[in-house]
């Protein structure tokens, strides 16, 4: 007699389960716009560009998050805005600089993260001796997107390197 009962009970709960509404999925994410991505990154860039260039490391500095951190290519860290600040002080003090230029190669999406990949040249002369420095690498900048909507330095890592061909 149970299993008579059961029968009734497993079509009756089969019927409820298939009349439910399914549950909703989330709309897919929109569509990332790399080149829009990569133009966003490349004029933060060229910001970090101009503010070595004039001198400025104040400059430079604001524009690293508040907890961002630079690996320098003796593998020193300069970690936090203000420490970023100093470090870039002290290295500007030595060399005006006549040119500068970072270039975006890449950069690959992760939510609030943008990992970029990319080049640089510099060129100036020493303020002591008035001798003739440049230099050219390549880096990775881990940028995020602060509270405010800003896209910041959070972390990166560059190294001298010979110019690209391009």
């Amino acid at each position: 007699m149970q299993r008579q009962m059961l029968v009734p009970s497993l079509i009756l709960a089969l019927v409820v389960v298939a009349c439910a509404k399914p549950a909703e999925t989330p709309p897919p994410a929109p569509p990332v716009d790399a080149a829009a991505m990569k133009d966003s990154i490349q004029a933060r860039e060229r910001e970090w560009s101009a503010a070595f260039k004039a001198g400025d490391a104040a400059g430079v500095g604001n524009l690293y998050s508040d907890d961002g951190a630079s690996i320098q290519p003796a593998g020193d860290w300069w970690r936090g805005r203000a420490a970023i600040t100093e470090g870039m002080k002290k290295q500007l003090d030595t060399v005006n600089v006549t040119a500068r230029e970072d270039i975006t190669d890449e950069v690959i999406p992760a939510g609030d993260y943008i990992v970029e990949i990319g080049h640089y040249s510099m060129a100036g002369t020493t303020k002591k001796g008035n001798k003739p420095v440049s230099n050219a690498g390549r880096y990775m900048v881990v940028w995020r997107k602060d509270a405010d909507g800003v896209w910041r330095l959070y972390r990166d890592i560059g190294s001298e390197a010979p110019a690209p061909k391009m």
